[in-house]
């Protein structure tokens, strides 16, 4: 940095100094003149650089809601005149003139406090328009006209969006060489593509699987060409967020990733076609900048006790407060398994149709019955395609809806001919080659009854009816499993505060209560939730046992030829204390005594216990993964084509994904840097090339300390500090206005001189300083 003369002076109500003569040069690398100040409001954010009237010269502009407006700084090219600045009626000795006249000042009033800006063309015309989140209106579109007006005005109909900076970004998401807008809401991540005609289109909306994500970040992560995103998640160990844009253009599920806690949002460092992306940011605990790359994971991930793959979060609305139902079918023909998930509250089913690349694509909402609390899938009208069965328990309906053909649009349920109020349903084969049937539980004048349902005929009709005597809560679900392994299909009941009840079948469909029985242990299955209830074959001889889960433990039970249920074997968790949602069985080369890996879910720590069993069959933990937040409602491990498998964890109001064998990314930290300044830790970075020489240097920002700290990185491949400066000094006998509790609060790095180099742009209290690049 030099050391020229420059305009000395007070910062108006701190009194400060901004320094130049403080700067420390560790070599010639990087060197900054200025600053140059533009004086400003003291409530502005947003501070960015584009060519607002295409004159060719980056312009600023600001976020200023002391005045609830937009304000420009236009930049004057040399020898054009420039604007003085109005003249105070009376002079202060502790404000003197502190400004240089790079910029031309302009404002566009918006009338409403803004929580983020954005500029870019937005309608084709080749000019930048504006973007602006703000309350009242939650998305505003400003175009500029041909005379660099801002009279259009389109307010977008999107959720209420995230009330500080990071959550609004423009750019082209699909190629086709129109930019496009991305905003993060509270709850969601909404994108609005601009078509041919120069237009904006209805937003696609994709939920958030943590609320107030931020630091919102458009960049080819995996290298494929499209623009992906990445953010942050605030207060969770995965925090790093992923959303991969899929080859059709929607974006797919959230994926997550642990990283240490953030101080700062991101700064993508590279990312590119046929490149792994790198980012930096600053470390929560420690004010370290850590640089990592989002790469793929060389590790075999079809090997027995491979690495987990991270849950792909897929939901229709996050934050429901009654739970969704669940059914997998293949709802649209195709020969793939789909998913079908119930809205109770919103009165919807959606459907998440399997693409050919192994995925779901995005949710496709349908009307459907009220408060569809459960719902089931099979082929019920015998065309190929699985049907939803539905069952409302406030419309006192159980109906049948399916997938119309050539429409890919579910129709609207249409009702069974059934009497009372449907509790709960499942559907299925109940023996190996018997049609489907659908299993309703009902109450109806005080009595709680099991309907068998089947098409006799063509005509749905109850072919059995079974009461459940002694019940005085209404059960919850109802679930089919093998329970004594003779090749039949049992029924089993969920009902709160109420053992599992079971159902076994017999010769000709007939169904006998064992439940009741004297060697049926009821403790076993006592208050059992059907979330901790899966079916999984533990010794590997081809049939499935129930596995039962709760605290410390889950346990294989089944029923033995006495109708007695048995204890096969017990896994305990890590600790006596973990709270185990669900348990699964890993897929994979079978170890010691035909027993496989198996998977918990401890809903207490967010994680996932993985048990190993030794040479004698005994398990015992090996490890935990981070797994994230669900408010679990059931789980299933299902075999996929090609003798692969998944893994689902569905949840209250989101259901995960992990899809065992597949290509898997991860996160490598590739250098961390610590500063030997004294007393000095940063709270954000900026990567940007100040010396002209095709390379990022990192701009490390203390704003406590308020000092600035440039890295670059020498022959070694490692960072080293090039130069630092402390940006101004405070009068401690000042009493009026300080500003922000931390200065520099924002950062750029753009050429805002004309001499197509980058220069650094802070935003400190009520100034815009320039450090023009030499």
């Amino acid at each position: 940095m030099s050391t020229r003369p420059h305009h000395a002076g007070r910062n108006a109500g701190l009194a400060a100094v901004f320094a130049l003569t403080t700067a420390v040069l560790a070599n010639d690398e990087v060197k900054l003149g200025g600053p140059e100040v533009t004086k400003l409001d003291w409530n502005t954010r947003a501070l960015q650089a584009v060519d607002l009237n295409g004159d060719g010269a980056n312009d600023l502009l600001v976020i200023n809601n002391d005045r609830a407006r937009v304000d420009f700084l236009y930049q004057v090219k040399p020898g054009a005149p420039a604007e003085l600045p109005k003249r105070a009626v009376t002079t202060d000795r502790w404000e003197p003139v502190l400004e240089d006249a790079r910029f031309r000042k302009a404002s566009l009033t918006t009338g409403l406090g803004m929580f983020d800006l954005a500029a870019g063309d937005l309608n084709g015309d080749g000019r930048p328009d504006l973007a602006y989140t703000g309350d009242p209106d939650t998305l505003t579109i400003r175009y500029q006209q041909a005379d660099g007006e801002w009279s259009e005005k389109k307010v977008v109909e999107v959720p209420a969006p995230l009330q500080w900076l990071s959550g609004l970004k423009i750019a082209d998401l699909d190629g086709d060489g129109r930019r496009d807008l991305v905003m993060m809401a509270q709850k969601e991540l909404v994108v609005v593509r601009q078509n041919a005609r120069g237009l904006l289109e209805a937003p696609e909306r994709y939920p958030l699987a943590d609320e107030n994500s931020y630091g919102l970040e458009p960049a080819d992560v995996n290298g494929d060409g499209r623009i992906d995103f990445v953010y942050l998640a605030p207060n969770v160990r995965d925090a790093l967020r992923l959303r991969l844009q899929h080859p059709a253009g929607h974006y797919g599920p959230e994926q997550s990733h642990p990283i240490d806690a953030a101080r700062s949002t991101l700064q993508v460092l590279g990312s590119g076609p046929g490149q792994n992306a790198t980012v930096a940011y600053v470390l929560g605990q420690t004010g370290q900048v850590e640089v990592f790359a989002v790469e793929p994971r060389r590790d075999d991930a079809s090997a027995a006790g491979a690495p987990l793959p991270r849950p792909r979060v897929y939901s229709t609305r996050i934050g429901a407060r009654t739970p969704a139902a669940y059914a997998f079918g293949d709802f649209n023909g195709d020969g793939l398994t789909d998913v079908a998930m119930s809205d109770p509250e919103a009165a919807q089913v959606a459907l998440f149709f399997r693409e050919k690349s192994g995925g779901f694509g995005p949710a496709r909402k349908f009307p459907s019955l009220a408060d569809s609390r459960s719902i089931a899938a099979c082929d019920w009208d015998g065309d190929g395609r699985d049907e939803v069965i539905v069952a409302s328990s406030k419309e006192q309906t159980l109906a049948v809806a399916g997938v119309e053909a050539g429409e890919g649009r579910l129709g609207y349920p249409q009702p069974l001919p059934g009497k009372g109020k449907p509790l709960a349903v499942a559907a299925g084969r109940l023996a190996a080659t018997a049609t489907p049937y659908v299993v309703c539980v009902r109450e109806e004048g005080g009595k709680r009854l099991v309907d068998l349902w089947a098409r006799g005929g063509g005509t749905p009709q109850v072919v059995k009816s079974i009461e459940l005597a002694g019940l005085k809560t209404d059960p919850r679900s109802v679930r089919l499993a093998d329970a004594n392994q003779d090749g039949r299909m049992d029924i089993a009941v969920f009902t709160p505060f109420e053992p599992m009840r079971l159902l076994v079948q017999r010769e000709g469909i007939a169904f006998e209560e064992v439940s009741q029985g004297a060697g049926y242990r009821k403790g076993l299955v006592d208050n059992l939730e059907a979330s901790a209830f899966t079916l999984e074959d533990v010794d590997g001889d081809g049939r499935k046992e129930m596995l039962v889960a709760g605290t410390g433990f889950v346990r294989a039970l089944r029923l033995n030829e006495k109708g007695e249920l048995t204890v096969v074997d017990q896994y305990n968790a890590r600790e006596n204390t973990s709270d185990i949602a669900a348990a699964l069985v890993l897929p994979g080369k079978a170890q010691a005594a035909n027993r496989r890996r198996l998977l918990l879910l401890d809903k207490k720590a967010d994680a996932f216990q993985v048990l190993q069993p030794d040479a004698a069959g005994v398990y015992a933990f090996t490890e935990s993964v981070p797994a994230g937040k669900i408010d679990l409602v059931a789980a299933e491990r299902r075999e996929t084509p090609g003798g692969g498998a998944e893994i689902f964890f569905l949840g209250k109001d989101r259901f995960w994904w992990l899809p065992l064998g597949q290509p898997e990314w991860q996160v490598k930290v590739l250098k961390t840097y610590t500063t030997d300044l004294r007393s000095v830790s940063y709270s954000d970075v900026l990567g940007a090339d100040l010396n002209s020489d095709g390379r990022l240097e990192l701009v490390c920002n203390d704003p406590v300390r308020n000092v600035i700290e440039i890295l670059g990185t020498g022959p070694d491949g490692e960072w080293h500090s090039r130069m630092h400066f402390k940006v101004f000094e405070t009068d401690a006998h000042y009493q009026g206005r300080k500003g922000a509790a931390q200065e520099p609060r924002e950062s750029i790095a753009a050429d805002v001189t004309g001499d197509g180099k980058n220069d650094l742009v802070l935003l400190v209290h009520d100034r815009v300083l320039v450090y023009p690049q030499e």
